[in-house]
Protein backbone atom coordinates (compact mmCIF):
# COMPACT_ATOMS: atom_id res chain seq x y z
CA UNK A 1 0.00 0.00 0.00
CA UNK A 2 2.50 2.57 0.62
CA UNK A 3 4.84 1.98 -2.65
CA UNK A 4 1.64 2.11 -4.53
CA UNK A 5 0.87 5.90 -3.12
CA UNK A 6 4.50 6.71 -2.99
CA UNK A 7 4.99 6.23 -6.84
CA UNK A 8 2.03 8.40 -7.77
CA UNK A 9 2.25 11.38 -8.98
CA UNK A 10 1.16 14.30 -6.69
CA UNK A 11 1.71 17.99 -6.30
CA UNK A 12 1.23 17.45 -2.57
CA UNK A 13 4.43 14.85 -2.40
CA UNK A 14 6.68 18.26 -2.98
CA UNK A 15 5.72 19.47 0.24
CA UNK A 16 6.57 15.76 1.94
CA UNK A 17 9.85 15.34 0.11
CA UNK A 18 11.46 18.24 2.73
CA UNK A 19 9.44 17.13 5.47
CA UNK A 20 10.68 13.15 5.31
CA UNK A 21 14.53 14.15 4.76
CA UNK A 22 13.79 16.43 7.97
CA UNK A 23 12.94 13.88 9.69
CA UNK A 24 15.91 11.36 8.63
CA UNK A 25 18.40 14.13 9.00
CA UNK A 26 17.26 15.62 12.41
CA UNK A 27 20.19 14.27 14.24
CA UNK A 28 21.79 15.72 12.00
CA UNK A 29 20.99 19.19 13.40
CA UNK A 30 20.67 18.79 16.48
CA UNK A 31 24.19 16.71 17.14
CA UNK A 32 25.58 18.33 14.07
CA UNK A 33 29.25 16.73 13.31
CA UNK A 34 31.86 17.34 10.73
CA UNK A 35 32.45 14.55 8.69
CA UNK A 36 35.30 15.75 6.23
CA UNK A 37 38.34 16.77 8.05
CA UNK A 38 39.36 19.87 6.76
CA UNK A 39 43.16 19.20 6.13
CA UNK A 40 41.94 16.49 3.55
CA UNK A 41 39.98 18.60 1.46
CA UNK A 42 39.92 19.86 -1.98
CA UNK A 43 40.10 23.75 -2.71
CA UNK A 44 36.75 24.34 -3.39
CA UNK A 45 35.33 22.00 -0.43
CA UNK A 46 37.98 23.89 1.97
CA UNK A 47 36.27 27.39 0.53
CA UNK A 48 32.71 26.40 1.30
CA UNK A 49 34.00 25.83 4.82
CA UNK A 50 35.48 28.78 5.05
CA UNK A 51 32.19 30.27 4.02
CA UNK A 52 30.45 28.88 6.19
CA UNK A 53 33.05 29.43 9.15
CA UNK A 54 33.20 26.01 9.36
CA UNK A 55 29.83 25.67 11.52
CA UNK A 56 28.62 21.54 11.54
CA UNK A 57 25.29 23.31 11.59
CA UNK A 58 25.58 25.46 8.70
CA UNK A 59 27.59 22.98 7.24
CA UNK A 60 24.66 20.01 7.48
CA UNK A 61 21.72 23.07 6.42
CA UNK A 62 23.83 23.17 3.54
CA UNK A 63 23.95 19.64 3.03
CA UNK A 64 20.10 19.16 3.99
CA UNK A 65 19.59 21.76 0.87
CA UNK A 66 21.54 19.71 -1.24
CA UNK A 67 19.40 16.47 -0.55
CA UNK A 68 16.44 18.75 -2.03
CA UNK A 69 17.93 19.68 -5.07
CA UNK A 70 18.96 16.57 -5.77
CA UNK A 71 15.87 14.95 -4.91
CA UNK A 72 13.72 17.23 -6.90
CA UNK A 73 16.08 17.42 -10.24
CA UNK A 74 15.85 13.39 -10.08
CA UNK A 75 12.30 13.69 -10.96
CA UNK A 76 12.93 16.53 -13.29
CA UNK A 77 15.23 14.45 -15.34
CA UNK A 78 12.94 11.28 -15.59
CA UNK A 79 10.14 13.69 -16.62
CA UNK A 80 12.41 15.41 -19.63
CA UNK A 81 13.69 11.96 -20.69
CA UNK A 82 11.61 9.53 -19.62
CA UNK A 83 13.63 6.53 -19.24
CA UNK A 84 11.90 5.05 -16.27
CA UNK A 85 8.23 4.42 -18.68
CA UNK A 86 5.79 5.80 -15.82
CA UNK A 87 6.21 9.14 -14.88
CA UNK A 88 6.64 8.81 -10.70
CA UNK A 89 7.89 10.75 -7.74
CA UNK A 90 9.38 7.62 -6.32
CA UNK A 91 12.71 8.28 -7.23
CA UNK A 92 13.08 11.12 -4.92
CA UNK A 93 11.79 9.66 -1.67
CA UNK A 94 14.15 6.82 -2.50
CA UNK A 95 17.41 8.70 -2.99
CA UNK A 96 16.45 10.53 0.31
CA UNK A 97 16.27 7.04 1.84
CA UNK A 98 19.78 5.77 0.91
CA UNK A 99 21.60 9.36 1.26
CA UNK A 100 20.08 9.40 4.63
CA UNK A 101 19.91 5.98 6.09
CA UNK A 102 23.16 4.12 4.16
CA UNK A 103 25.36 6.35 6.22
CA UNK A 104 26.61 5.96 9.56
CA UNK A 105 26.03 9.69 10.81
CA UNK A 106 24.11 11.90 8.32
CA UNK A 107 26.21 15.36 7.53
CA UNK A 108 27.60 17.45 4.74
CA UNK A 109 30.29 15.91 3.13
CA UNK A 110 32.40 16.72 -0.24
CA UNK A 111 30.69 13.56 -2.03
CA UNK A 112 27.29 15.24 -1.56
CA UNK A 113 27.96 18.21 -4.13
CA UNK A 114 30.01 15.36 -6.31
CA UNK A 115 26.16 14.05 -6.72
CA UNK A 116 24.92 16.92 -7.55
CA UNK A 117 27.51 17.54 -10.56
CA UNK A 118 27.11 14.11 -11.78
CA UNK A 119 23.58 14.08 -11.57
CA UNK A 120 23.60 17.48 -13.89
CA UNK A 121 26.22 15.55 -15.97
CA UNK A 122 23.73 13.08 -16.46
CA UNK A 123 21.58 15.97 -18.20
CA UNK A 124 24.26 16.91 -20.17
CA UNK A 125 25.01 12.96 -21.41
CA UNK A 126 21.32 11.96 -22.54
CA UNK A 127 21.80 14.89 -25.05
CA UNK A 128 24.29 13.35 -26.79
CA UNK A 129 22.29 10.83 -28.19
CA UNK A 130 19.99 13.40 -29.64
CA UNK A 131 23.11 13.94 -31.66
CA UNK A 132 22.53 18.12 -31.59
CA UNK A 133 25.73 20.20 -30.13
CA UNK A 134 27.34 16.60 -28.91
CA UNK A 135 30.85 18.36 -28.73
CA UNK A 136 29.23 21.34 -26.25
CA UNK A 137 27.39 18.66 -24.37
CA UNK A 138 30.50 16.48 -24.23
CA UNK A 139 32.57 19.74 -23.26
CA UNK A 140 29.76 20.20 -19.98
CA UNK A 141 30.29 16.73 -19.34
CA UNK A 142 33.83 16.86 -18.77
CA UNK A 143 33.67 20.90 -17.17
CA UNK A 144 31.23 19.60 -14.37
CA UNK A 145 33.25 15.87 -13.68
CA UNK A 146 36.05 18.62 -13.54
CA UNK A 147 34.47 20.68 -10.83
CA UNK A 148 33.35 17.75 -8.95
CA UNK A 149 36.85 16.59 -8.53
CA UNK A 150 37.79 19.85 -7.37
CA UNK A 151 35.19 19.17 -4.33
CA UNK A 152 35.59 15.44 -3.50
CA UNK A 153 39.14 14.50 -5.77
CA UNK A 154 37.71 10.81 -6.14
CA UNK A 155 34.89 12.08 -8.61
CA UNK A 156 37.62 12.31 -11.09
CA UNK A 157 37.93 8.58 -11.94
CA UNK A 158 34.18 9.15 -12.93
CA UNK A 159 36.01 10.22 -16.40
CA UNK A 160 36.29 6.75 -17.44
CA UNK A 161 32.49 6.64 -16.60
CA UNK A 162 32.13 9.26 -19.40
CA UNK A 163 33.94 7.59 -21.54
CA UNK A 164 31.91 4.18 -21.06
CA UNK A 165 28.58 6.40 -20.96
CA UNK A 166 29.91 7.44 -24.56
CA UNK A 167 30.72 3.74 -26.00
CA UNK A 168 26.90 2.98 -24.84
CA UNK A 169 25.84 5.96 -26.86
CA UNK A 170 27.70 4.57 -29.70
CA UNK A 171 29.18 7.98 -29.64
CA UNK A 172 33.22 7.43 -28.96
CA UNK A 173 34.09 9.48 -31.38
CA UNK A 174 37.33 11.72 -31.28
CA UNK A 175 35.60 15.20 -31.02
CA UNK A 176 33.10 14.06 -28.24
CA UNK A 177 36.35 12.66 -26.12
CA UNK A 178 38.26 15.25 -26.85
CA UNK A 179 35.57 18.09 -25.79
CA UNK A 180 34.66 15.85 -22.83
CA UNK A 181 39.25 15.72 -21.82
CA UNK A 182 39.21 19.59 -22.69
CA UNK A 183 36.16 20.23 -20.41
CA UNK A 184 37.63 18.04 -17.68
CA UNK A 185 41.19 19.76 -17.36
CA UNK A 186 39.63 23.15 -18.02
CA UNK A 187 38.89 23.90 -14.02
CA UNK A 188 41.88 21.63 -12.69
CA UNK A 189 44.23 24.14 -15.00
CA UNK A 190 42.48 27.30 -13.58
CA UNK A 191 42.98 25.87 -10.42
CA UNK A 192 46.55 25.10 -10.65
CA UNK A 193 46.81 28.54 -12.16
CA UNK A 194 45.63 30.19 -9.44
CA UNK A 195 48.08 27.82 -6.70
CA UNK A 196 50.80 29.04 -8.94
CA UNK A 197 50.25 32.82 -9.02
CA UNK A 198 49.99 32.27 -4.88
CA UNK A 199 53.27 30.37 -4.75
CA UNK A 200 51.16 27.25 -3.11
CA UNK A 201 51.38 24.96 -6.33
CA UNK A 202 53.37 22.62 -4.84
CA UNK A 203 51.62 22.16 -1.66
CA UNK A 204 48.25 21.53 -3.28
CA UNK A 205 50.12 18.72 -5.45
CA UNK A 206 51.48 17.34 -2.28
CA UNK A 207 48.44 17.82 -0.76
CA UNK A 208 46.41 16.19 -3.65
CA UNK A 209 49.03 13.51 -3.48
CA UNK A 210 48.35 13.07 0.51
CA UNK A 211 44.17 12.47 -0.50
CA UNK A 212 44.63 9.85 -3.14
CA UNK A 213 47.21 7.99 -0.19
CA UNK A 214 45.35 8.34 2.52
CA UNK A 215 43.84 5.50 4.33
CA UNK A 216 41.51 6.55 7.12
CA UNK A 217 40.67 4.00 9.47
CA UNK A 218 37.05 2.87 9.30
CA UNK A 219 34.67 3.25 12.05
CA UNK A 220 33.35 -0.52 13.34
CA UNK A 221 30.14 -0.56 12.11
CA UNK A 222 26.60 -2.33 13.63
CA UNK A 223 25.26 -5.76 13.24
CA UNK A 224 21.88 -3.65 11.63
CA UNK A 225 24.23 -1.69 9.15
CA UNK A 226 25.50 -4.46 8.07
CA UNK A 227 22.53 -6.63 7.66
CA UNK A 228 20.82 -3.37 5.88
CA UNK A 229 23.69 -3.20 3.51
CA UNK A 230 23.46 -6.94 3.04
CA UNK A 231 19.94 -6.20 2.15
CA UNK A 232 20.73 -3.28 -0.42
CA UNK A 233 23.32 -5.07 -2.60
CA UNK A 234 20.57 -8.25 -2.60
CA UNK A 235 18.03 -5.62 -4.01
CA UNK A 236 20.74 -3.95 -5.89
CA UNK A 237 21.70 -6.83 -8.03
CA UNK A 238 17.93 -7.97 -8.50
CA UNK A 239 17.24 -4.39 -9.63
CA UNK A 240 19.97 -4.30 -12.14
CA UNK A 241 19.23 -7.86 -13.10
CA UNK A 242 15.43 -6.51 -13.84
CA UNK A 243 16.56 -3.57 -15.49
CA UNK A 244 18.40 -5.46 -18.15
CA UNK A 245 16.18 -8.50 -18.40
CA UNK A 246 13.36 -6.43 -19.96
CA UNK A 247 15.17 -4.69 -22.72
CA UNK A 248 13.51 -6.44 -25.45
CA UNK A 249 10.38 -4.49 -24.12
CA UNK A 250 12.08 -1.15 -23.87
CA UNK A 251 13.26 1.51 -26.34
CA UNK A 252 16.43 1.78 -27.98
CA UNK A 253 16.68 5.47 -26.36
CA UNK A 254 15.54 4.35 -22.63
CA UNK A 255 17.24 1.27 -22.98
CA UNK A 256 21.13 2.98 -23.30
CA UNK A 257 20.09 5.85 -20.64
CA UNK A 258 19.31 2.99 -17.98
CA UNK A 259 22.83 1.60 -19.23
CA UNK A 260 24.56 4.20 -18.37
CA UNK A 261 23.12 4.46 -14.93
CA UNK A 262 23.89 0.94 -14.13
CA UNK A 263 27.24 2.03 -15.29
CA UNK A 264 27.07 5.03 -12.84
CA UNK A 265 26.42 3.08 -10.13
CA UNK A 266 29.00 0.16 -11.08
CA UNK A 267 32.14 3.15 -11.15
CA UNK A 268 30.61 4.31 -7.97
CA UNK A 269 31.13 0.72 -6.24
CA UNK A 270 34.71 0.90 -8.56
CA UNK A 271 35.62 3.77 -6.81
CA UNK A 272 35.04 2.70 -3.31
CA UNK A 273 36.98 -0.02 -3.97
CA UNK A 274 39.97 2.03 -4.93
CA UNK A 275 39.89 4.42 -2.40
CA UNK A 276 38.79 2.41 0.61
CA UNK A 277 38.79 4.86 3.30
CA UNK A 278 36.04 6.84 1.02
CA UNK A 279 33.71 4.02 0.59
CA UNK A 280 31.06 5.66 3.25
CA UNK A 281 31.02 8.72 0.96
CA UNK A 282 30.96 7.15 -2.41
CA UNK A 283 27.06 6.33 -0.93
CA UNK A 284 26.14 9.78 -1.56
CA UNK A 285 27.24 9.26 -5.50
CA UNK A 286 25.76 5.74 -6.08
CA UNK A 287 22.12 6.93 -4.02
CA UNK A 288 21.62 8.27 -7.13
CA UNK A 289 21.95 6.27 -10.11
CA UNK A 290 20.31 3.17 -7.49
CA UNK A 291 17.57 5.93 -6.66
CA UNK A 292 16.54 5.08 -10.59
CA UNK A 293 16.97 1.72 -10.61
CA UNK A 294 15.23 0.43 -7.54
CA UNK A 295 12.41 3.12 -9.23
CA UNK A 296 11.95 1.14 -12.49
CA UNK A 297 12.21 -2.31 -10.78
CA UNK A 298 9.58 -1.06 -8.24
CA UNK A 299 7.13 0.46 -10.43
CA UNK A 300 7.48 -1.68 -13.53
CA UNK A 301 7.66 -4.92 -11.82
CA UNK A 302 3.98 -6.96 -12.21
CA UNK A 303 4.51 -8.80 -9.14
CA UNK A 304 3.38 -5.97 -6.88
CA UNK A 305 3.47 -7.85 -3.44
CA UNK A 306 7.05 -8.72 -4.28
CA UNK A 307 7.53 -4.99 -4.42
CA UNK A 308 5.98 -4.03 -1.63
CA UNK A 309 7.17 -6.53 0.59
CA UNK A 310 10.71 -5.61 -0.42
CA UNK A 311 10.03 -1.36 -0.31
CA UNK A 312 8.28 -2.23 3.08
CA UNK A 313 11.65 -3.59 4.10
CA UNK A 314 13.67 -0.69 2.76
CA UNK A 315 11.70 1.71 4.73
CA UNK A 316 11.11 -0.26 7.95
CA UNK A 317 15.00 -0.95 7.83
CA UNK A 318 15.95 3.00 7.40
CA UNK A 319 13.20 3.76 10.37
CA UNK A 320 14.61 1.22 12.62
CA UNK A 321 18.23 2.53 11.90
CA UNK A 322 17.40 5.77 12.95
CA UNK A 323 15.94 5.21 15.87
CA UNK A 324 18.37 2.55 17.01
Amino acid sequence: MLLKVLRRRSPIYFILIPIIALILWFNAFQNPVILAEYSLQMPLYKSLLCILNYNPLYLNIFGYLIILLISYSLIQLNEQFIFIKQRTDLPSALFIILASCAVLVNGMHPALISALFLLLSLNRIFKIYHGSQSVSSAFDVGVLIGLASLFYLPTSLFFVWFIWALVILGSLKLKELMGGLIGFITPIFFALCWFFWQGDLESFLDQTKMIFEHQEQLVSFSISHILYWVFLALLSLISIFFTIWGFEEKRVRSRKYLLILVALFVTSIASGILFPSAIIAQIFIAAVPLSYIFSYFFVMNRNTKISEILFGILVLGCLLLKLL
